[in-house]
Order: structure tokens, then C-alpha cells, then sequence
């Protein structure tokens, strides 16, 4: 699909730069033609009514008389070379039996123009040397050719460059597209799979209490809630994706925020038996949405809870560097690979499949922090160091007070 829309580009592309290329030089050379063969008359009108040769550089011409059986009477000629009087006659002769009063000849392998025009007794014929104006014509079509030629090679490369960069970051949103369709099917399979499974266990035995029945029900609703968190994710991420549903900003203090968010994850720390430290700067404001920044602190805060070591610790900071606010959430733990860094923000992106499932993970609450961080024109990535520790950096424009 995407070779045949390339195609198609570059073909618009170079026949529209064609067309261009063609009026242009076609214009020019029109316009040029046309003033050239202006000249031409002028010059052999001035000949032909005795107002004078107009003789123009290394060119030459022919006035000739003759008289009614064609015989020359008279003529006067301004050429480079000779021409003899039978050599003449005979081009007279062909001037003469032409049925056009005007036309091209040669004469000593140089083009002539020749026009013939009756008087009262006599004919006379003008001969013009016209081989400078020739060559001019020829040189012009030449070096137009080469020119159009070379451009439209050139072009071609050049639309070609264009054409990848243009359609490149579409092909990787079609291909994330479907990535994305696969691992969504992929992910709501199995929990779908252990529903129908344990549906089949219950109604394979009508007769039995919902008490013994309980241990599948459980599962059931256990997947239920594994499935109704995927889709909220996915229906989160659509809506950070699309163009209308940009998040509302407004001056909020992101310092307040992340205060009485700490206070939430008190409890739930606490019980993983983690130590938390905080460092947070008063009284920063950010233009932000707020309902967006409490999901960005937990999904980071959830992330860090997730992974951080038995009695390990996690720090939250928050501080001002110049225009930005900068939030860091760190935790110790295994740490995440250098090669696994730029992609733990792609969607369903895990790095460890097994540990992913066992934490309750899709790969998609990263893919959420990081549009939100995007909808607020700033950046996030992480730092990390193997069987030490996780640093996961908001960076956010400042909105000073």
C-alpha cells in the first residue's frame, strides 16, 4: 500500500514539476523566438524598400533584381564568401519557381531567409543570413533540454527524499496502529479465554451452591477488572490521540498537587514496607490540566511502588531549573536496561512479559504519562542503573507568578 502511495506521489510530484518546467522554458523560448524572427523581418522589410542593409555582426545578405523571365539585372551582396553570378542565378531560380513569397535556403552551408516581391518590371529577392538566429534557437533548445533535464533528475532525487520523510511518519502510525489492534486483541484474549473457561466450570454444574462456585466467580470478576482497566487505558490513550480532545490548561501550583498526592500513596507504601522520601519545591505553577496531572503522578507513583525492592525507597523531587519545573520520581529496585529506555513509552512495550502480568501491567501507563507530558509541551524519559535504581524526569514549561 504504502510502495504504491509513494509512487503515486512521485509521479504527481514530477509530472506537475514537468509541466512547470515545460511552460516555463516553452515561454521563454516562445517569447525569444518570436522577437528573434521580429528582427528578421524588420531587417529584410529595411532591404526590400531601400531604407538601407541593417547588416548585424558576422551575417551577411543579398539584394537581387531581376527582371520578369527571372534574369538577375542587378544585386548587391555583403557576405563572408564568395558567390558566383551562376551559383546566385540558381538561387534565384528556386526563389522564384517557390510558391511561398518567403522561406529558408542554403547558401554555402549558412541558412538564408529569402523573400521575393514584384514591382512594376521586376521582381526583387532578399536574401538574409540567418545562421546566427538559427544557432541562437538551437543552443537555446539545447541548453533548455539539459537544464529541464538535469532539474527534473535532480527534482526526482529530491522528491523522492521528500516523498520517505512525508510518508514515514504515517507508515509508523499505521504500523503502530496495527500493532497496537494486535496487542489489544492479544490482551483482551486471555482474560476473555479464563471467563469463558470458568463459565463453562460453573454451568457445568447448575446444581451446586454459589458458595462452591465462588473460587471461579472470583476469577471471572478478577479478569472482568483486568479487561474493564485495559479498555479505560485504551479509551485514555484515544482520547490524548485525537486532534479535538486537547486537554484544557490553566495556571495550576503543580507543588499543591503533588503534596496531597504523596498523602494517597501513604498507606499503600507503607505496606510494601518502602521508605519515601520527598523534596518538594513551594508555590510552582505550570499551565496544566489538573485532572491530568494526578493521573501522570500515578501512573509514575504506581510504576515506582511496582518495582521498587523489598524495603527499598523511592524519591519524589520537585524543583525549578531555569523556564522548567522538573519532577523526579526514583526508585530502587532492578533497574531497566539501556537498551529498554526509549521504548518503555511505546504502547503495550513490556520488558518483561511474565513480570508485567504479575504486577497487573498492559505496557500502556507510560504510553498515557508520556501524551500527557506531550499535551504540555514538555518531555519525559528515564534514568536508570541496573540492580540500583529507576529515575523517571518530567520536564514542564514554568508560569511565573
Amino acid at each position: 500500500m504504502f510502495k504504491k502511495l509513494r509512487t503515486r506521489f512521485i509521479l504527481i510530484n514530477m509530472t506537475l514539476l514537468s509541466i512547470v518546467f515545460i511552460t516555463i522554458f516553452g515561454t521563454i523560448y516562445f517569447i525569444t523566438n518570436n522577437s528573434i524572427n521580429r528582427d528578421i523581418e524588420m531587417t529584410i522589410d529595411s532591404l526590400m524598400n531601400n531604407r538601407g542593409p541593417k547588416q548585424k555582426p558576422n551575417l551577411g545578405n543579398i539584394v537581387v533584381e531581376v527582371d520578369e523571365k527571372g534574369n538577375i539585372i542587378n544585386y548587391l551582396a555583403h557576405l563572408n564568401s564568395e558567390v558566383s553570378t551562376d551559383e546566385l542565378q540558381n538561387y534565384v531560380n528556386t526563389a522564384l519557381k517557390s510558391n511561398s513569397d518567403s522561406s529558408k535556403i542554403k547558401i554555402n552551408d549558412e541558412s538564408f531567409m529569402y523573400t521575393k516581391k514584384s514591382f512594376d518590371n521586376y521582381y526583387k529577392i532578399v536574401f538574409l543570413n540567418i545562421t546566427y538566429e538559427e544557432n541562437l534557437k538551437l543552443r537555446l533548445l539545447q541548453i533548455f533540454t539539459i537544464t529541464g533535464g538535469l532539474s527534473l533528475v535532480i527534482l526526482l532525487f529530491i522528491s523522492i527524499y521528500l516523498t520517505d520523510k512525508s510518508i514515514q511518519p504515517i507508515k509508523d502510525t499505521f504500523e503502530k496502529q496495527k500493532q497496537f489492534i494486535a496487542d489489544a486483541s492479544h490482551e483482551l484474549k486471555t482474560p476473555l479465554t479464563i471467563i469463558k473457561t470458568n463459565t463453562s466450570l460453573i454451568l457445568s454444574n447448575p446444581e451446586d451452591t454459589i458458595k462452591n462456585q465462588s473460587k471461579w466467580i472470583k476469577y471471572i470478576e478478577s479478569q472482568s477488572d483486568r479487561m474493564s482497566n485495559l479498555v479505560n487505558e485504551m479509551l485514555s490513550l484515544a482520547k490524548l490521540d485525537i486532534e479535538e480532545n486537547k486537554l484544557i490548561l490553566s495556571s495550576i501550583d503543580i507543588s499543591k498537587i503533588i503534596e496531597n498526592m504523596l498523602i494517597s500513596f501513604d498507606a499503600i507504601i507503607f505496606e510494601n514496607n518502602i521508605s519515601l522520601e520527598e523534596n518538594i519545591t513551594k508555590n510552582i505553577f505550570i499551565n496544566g490540566n489538573e485532572e491530568s496531572i494526578r493521573k501522570l503522578f500515578s501512573i509514575l507513583m504506581d510504576n515506582a511502588i511496582k518495582y521498587t525492592n523489598l524495603k527499598g525507597k523511592i524519591s519524589v523531587d520537585l524543583y525549578l531549573d531555569r523556564a522548567k519545573a522538573i519532577l523526579e520520581i526514583k526508585n530502587t529496585g532492578e533497574g531497566i536496561d539501556r537498551e529498554h529506555l526509549d521504548k518503555i513509552f511505546e504502547r503495550f512495550y513490556r520488558i518483561d512479559n511474565s513480570r508485567a502480568r504479575d504486577t497487573g501491567g498492559y505496557g500502556l501507563g507510560l504510553s498515557i504519562a508520556k501524551s500527557i507530558v506531550d499535551q504540555h509541551k514538555g518531555k519525559i524519559y528515564a534514568k536508570s542503573k541496573l540492580n540500583n535504581y529507576t529515575t523517571f524526569i518530567v520536564e514542564v514549561p514554568y508560569l511565573s507568578q
